[in-house]
């Protein structure tokens, strides 16, 4: 029987991928109550996690870190149990190299020989979710999840932040659609002029709309939103705790296969989301953890083992979305609100 006591949850990838791990240290946290458990996250990541009840620390990854460094300062922490939810070699090794006792993590790695307990799952064949490949890793230990909860932490001060931000543009909690155009790469995305086009027919319908996105993906958003009656375009204006807030206020969210896609099911946000018919990608593994959804994928007669480019005769497969079926679907689930 195992008992842990100092546990080191690591996940050092994206936005989306740490929100799809919470549910992982919530069971942990619910399994062992007393136990500390530290989050190894990226710098970028690390805000999504700052507030939430089941973590205790947060260790910032620095991926040009000296490896003997960042050995040491697990090493010192003195963690029984560290899960690897993302293997990368860095990071394994450090925590062979600081003598973990037990260390938790793929099996078909190169690498794998340094964990000591081992899952063996192929996720590249996009068999299940996300979320449940992560609580797999859990069961190696003898912890079942009995509950899936993501908890992310809104604080007070980025409530009130978005509801300035909405009563200065007039808008108020539930009144809003929000677009998100931009992505970070993940998949094969719907083009931003597709995305103009959902904003105009769901303008024409009457309701309004935010844009967000980063401040590196401004010129992204004023192309969607420019000349377009009720579209507010807020690229830039929030971090990712006050993305969350409006995310939760939303009547709607609607986005390709990226981060904040995630944060909105994990809040309880109804969701649209575009998907590519590429295995690896799919929405089995990769699509909204939450049953109020909409999701659209090019009508294509295969689903790609890999995209293979401008070879492939689909190659514009995303194109295939019908826009006009996408604003049909959502002016039906808000038909409420019209």
């Amino acid at each position: 029987m195992f008992h842990f006591s100092n546990i080191l949850v690591c996940r050092t990838d994206k936005i989306g991928d740490v929100v799809l791990t919470l549910p992982v240290i919530n069971v942990i946290k619910n399994h062992y109550p007393e136990s500390k458990l530290t989050f190894l996250v990226s710098e970028y990541t690390a805000e999504i996690v700052d507030g939430h009840k089941a973590v205790d620390e947060i260790m910032i990854y620095k991926p040009n870190e000296n490896i003997f460094r960042l050995a040491k300062k697990i090493k010192q922490k003195k963690f029984d149990l560290a899960i690897v939810v993302f293997p990368v070699f860095k990071i394994a090794l450090a925590l062979w190299l600081a003598g973990v006792p037990v260390r938790v993590g793929t099996g078909y790695r190169l690498f794998s020989f340094l964990f000591n307990v081992r899952v063996f799952e192929h996720r590249k064949y996009a068999q299940k979710h996300e979320v449940e490949y992560n609580l797999n890793l859990l069961k190696a230990i003898g912890i079942k999840a009995n509950e899936i909860k993501f908890d992310i932490f809104i604080p007070d001060s980025s409530l009130e932040k978005v509801k300035k931000v909405l009563d200065e543009n007039g808008l108020s909690e539930g009144s809003y659609i929000i677009i998100h155009p931009g992505s970070k790469g993940s998949a094969r995305d719907l083009k931003p002029s597709k995305f103009k086009e959902l904003a105009q027919k769901l303008s024409d319908f009457g309701f309004k709309i935010i844009i967000t996105g980063s401040e590196s993906e401004k010129e992204l958003t004023k192309f969607v939103s420019d000349g377009l009656k009720n579209v507010y375009d807020f690229a830039g204006l929030f971090n990712l705790k006050e993305l969350s807030a409006l995310i939760k206020n939303a009547s709607i969210f609607i986005s390709n296969s990226t981060g904040p896609i995630h944060i909105a099911s994990a809040v309880g946000t109804p969701v649209v989301g575009f998907y590519p018919p590429i295995k690896v990608m799919s929405p089995r593994r990769w699509g909204p953890y939450i049953d109020d959804k909409i999701i659209f994928m090019p009508n294509v007669p295969f689903e790609c083992e890999k995209c293979i480019g401008e070879k492939c005769k689909f190659f514009d497969c995303m194109d295939l979305i019908n826009i006009d079926e996408v604003a049909k679907a959502i002016k039906e689930r808000l038909k409420v609100n019209v």
